[in-house]
């Protein structure tokens, strides 16, 4: 599956002219001049980096990528004189951002050596997490740990002295509270969760504890599974995952909550002809996906817009903190998430790269 790529033989026309050309395309366009400076930005580049920082023009493109960033590495080599630069799945970050990833192409327009950078098929834009929310990962953490044990002691009394049902509930709450511990143990002081510790294992115990989880908080919901048992296993962290994904069906179950006829679809399934890469440089993997999905009311108009944004609620009493810690998550994992959402059904979209067998 290819992208269209801008050519790089040189447009026989005045700057002026080329900067209008490039501002009636519909794509975000950032043109550059020699000395690496952004000289150019269209009405959809400027909506794109609207929160990057004000007065981008004359501005090095470094200063606001990185040197190191993969958008800046890809102006280079088209400013060198590299022909036809193109890149699939180009991370978009910056110092205290994160814009989701695109595809990148780069060519020489108009004259005095400028070049074009047009980005295609941009994903919904996702803020990084500040030092703020960091802070309130750490403190909820923190109270969290508390309960955790006395929590667990009477689970253990409840699966010595109760009947087979019993005895299975209580054993999932000794396994959620030590999964929980784990967790808190290792949040990072300086910044939420630990990088992953990965493993191979099936994704799909990961899907059927956040199915029982769900099944015992939210009776009255109907669950549906609908997985793909030719799925090949995933490198992940098991305990990281499960959290992200339950934190998903956990705000569907609460938004079909007042339903007699709620229902959530939990489905696994390759996605075909689709491959990602996790930096402009790195080998392109083949995705899985796994489908979220609930037959509620949709994404309230107020959130919709910030959802994977820290304390971004209308729930009472709700942090607004789990669809950014699934968001972490899931980026620490190299995939990524897409959500669409209409009255009637809300879809979370989860991508996962799937690791070649011989991957250590």
């Amino acid at each position: 599956m290819s992208d269209p790529v801008l050519r790089s033989a040189p447009v026989r026309i005045s700057q002026p002219d080329a900067e209008r050309w490039l501002e009636a395309l519909p794509a975000p366009v950032i043109g550059i001049d020699p000395g690496e400076r952004i000289r150019f930005v269209n009405g959809a580049a400027a909506e794109l980096l609207a929160g990057v920082g004000r007065g981008l023009l004359g501005r090095k493109l470094d200063e606001i990528f990185g040197p190191d960033a993969p958008m800046t590495a890809l102006a280079r080599r088209a400013l060198s004189g590299v022909s036809g630069v193109a890149e699939n799945d180009v991370a978009l970050v910056g110092p205290g951002f994160a814009l989701g990833r695109a595809s990148v192409a780069a060519a020489p327009v108009g004259e005095n050596g400028y070049i074009a950078l047009v980005l295609t098929r941009v994903p919904r834009a996702r803020t990084a997490p500040s030092a703020t929310e960091h802070s309130a990962a750490r403190t909820l953490a923190h109270e969290v740990r508390n309960p955790l044990a006395g929590i667990r002691a009477a689970a253990q009394l409840i699966a010595r002295s109760g009947d087979g049902e019993s005895s299975t509930l209580a054993k999932l709450i000794c396994d959620e509270v030590d999964r929980i511990h784990r967790l808190t143990d290792r949040i990072d002081p300086f910044g939420a969760f630990e990088p992953p510790r990965f493993d191979r294992f099936n994704i799909h115990e990961a899907l059927d504890r956040v199915r029982k989880l769900i099944g015992s908080s939210a009776p009255h919901v109907m669950l549906i599974e609908r997985y793909d048992p030719s799925l090949p296993a995933v490198r992940g962290d098991l305990d990281q995952l499960i959290q992200a994904f339950l934190n998903i069906a956990k705000n569907a179950a609460e938004a079909i909550a007042d339903q007699t006829d709620g229902e959530i679809i939990i489905s696994t399934s390759f996605r075909s002809g689709v491959r990602f890469r996790s930096a402009a440089s790195g080998a392109a993997r083949a995705q899985l996906e796994v489908q979220i999905v609930d037959n509620g009311p949709g994404l309230h108009p107020d959130v919709s817009d910030r959802l994977f944004e820290a304390f971004a609620t209308t729930k009472a009493g709700g942090m607004g903190l789990g669809l950014t810690v699934a968001a972490d998550i899931i980026a620490r994992h190299d995939g990524r998430i897409e959500v669409e959402s209409a009255p009637g059904r809300t879809a979370f979209h989860i991508l996962l790269p799937i690791e070649p067998e011989d991957t250590p």
